[in-house]
C-alpha cells in the first residue's frame, strides 16, 4: 500500500472542504471494507483519506410517523440488518443488508460505502431503488437530492462531484398492500452477487390484482437497472403462474450482462429470469396468505 495523508475532520463542512482540497486524489474512509482492499490491490491510490469517524449525525436509522425511513450514510450494515423498525416496515432492506459479507464485515461496512463504491452488484442498491429511495448529497454548504436510481453513472461511478458527500438515504413509505423481496445468487458466502433481483409489488384491495410493481436487476448491467417493460406487464393484471413466467422471460430480455469470472452473460440472463419469477412468486404467496410476513 502506498503512503497517504490521513485527515480526521469533526464536521461535515470540514470533511467536504478536505475533499475539495484533495481534488480527485482524495477518498472517503467510512468502514473501509472496500476501499482498503482496493488500496492494497493497487486499483485505487488516493493521496488523502478523509475519515468520517468523528463527523456527527451520519449514523442513524429513523422510521418516521408516516412510515418513511431515513438512514445516515455512515450507518453500519449490521445496524440496518438488526433494526427492529427496518425489519418490521422494510424487511427486504434488512434482508439485503444481511446478505453482505460476514458479520465482521457488516459491523464495519456502511450503507454509504456500499452505495458509493457503485458496484453493479451492490446488494442494498437494488432493493432501495425498488422502494423509490433517494440520496441526500451535501457539499458542506448546501444539499441536493437525487433519486437513487439516478445516483449511479457507471461501474464504480456516481453523480457525486468533488467536495460532495452522500449524507443520507431516504425511503418513502412502502405502498399499501405491498411486498418487497430481494434474491441473489453467488459462488460463495463472501463473494459478490452474480445476479440480484429486487421486487416490490403493491396489490389492489382484492390482493390479487397488481396495482403497481417495481423490479430492479443488479449485476446485470453497468448499474442496477429498473425493468420497465416487466413493470408494465404486471400493472393492472392478476398475478398468476402464467404472468410470472412471462415477466421472468422479459426480465432476461431487459438484462445487459457481460461475461466475467463470476458467470457468463448467458447464464446471467437465465438467473435474471429465475430470480424475477422467484421474487414475484414470493409476493403472490404473501398476498395469498393474507399479507403475512
Amino acid at each position: 500500500m502506498e503512503a497517504f495523508d490521513y485527515v480526521r475532520p469533526t464536521s461535515l463542512a470540514e470533511a467536504c472542504e478536505a475533499l475539495r482540497e484533495g481534488g480527485g486524489e482524495a477518498a472517503v474512509l467510512a468502514g473501509g471494507t472496500d476501499l482498503l482492499i482496493q488500496m492494497k490491490e493497487g486499483s485505487r491510490r488516493p493521496v488523502t483519506l478523509v475519515s468520517l469517524r468523528d463527523v456527527p449525525d451520519l449514523r442513524y436509522v429513523l422510521l418516521g410517523d408516516d412510515g418513511g425511513l431515513s438512514i445516515g450514510a455512515a450507518t453500519r450494515l449490521s445496524d440496518i440488518e438488526n433494526s427492529p423498525d427496518v425489519r418490521r416496515a422494510f424487511p427486504a432492506i434488512a434482508e439485503a443488508a444481511s446478505w453482505i459479507g460476514s458479520v465482521q464485515v457488516r459491523d464495519r461496512a456502511t450503507i454509504g460505502g456500499n452505495l458509493c463504491n457503485a458496484a453493479p452488484s451492490a446488494d442494498t442498491a437494488s432493493i432501495l431503488i425498488a422502494y423509490g429511495a433517494s440520496a441526500t448529497i451535501s457539499d458542506g454548504r448546501s444539499e441536493r437530492t437525487v433519486s437513487l436510481e439516478e445516483f449511479f453513472s457507471g461501474p464504480g461511478q456516481t453523480v457525486l462531484e468533488t467536495g460532495e458527500l452522500l449524507t443520507a438515504i431516504t425511503v418513502p413509505p412502502a405502498p399499501a398492500n405491498s411486498h418487497g423481496k430481494y434474491y441473489k445468487t453467488f459462488r460463495s458466502a463472501m463473494d459478490c452477487c452474480t445476479v440480484g433481483v429486487a421486487a416490490v409489488v403493491a396489490f389492489a384491495a382484492d390482493m390479487k390484482t397488481v396495482d403497481d410493481a417495481r423490479i430492479v436487476l443488479g449485476a446485470i448491467a453497468p448499474t442496477p437497472i429498473r425493468a420497465p417493460k416487466c413493470e408494465q406487464m404486471l400493472a393492472g393484471e392478476t398475478l398468476d403462474e402464467g404472468l410470472i413466467a412471462r415477466v421472468g422471460v422479459q426480465a432476461a430480455a431487459e438484462s445487459r450482462p457481460i461475461d466475467d469470472v463470476r458467470a457468463s452473460a448467458e447464464y446471467r440472463r437465465v438467473l435474471a429470469e429465475v430470480l424475477t419469477k422467484r421474487a414475484l412468486l414470493a409476493a403472490q404467496v404473501w398476498a395469498g396468505n393474507g399479507a403475512q410476513a
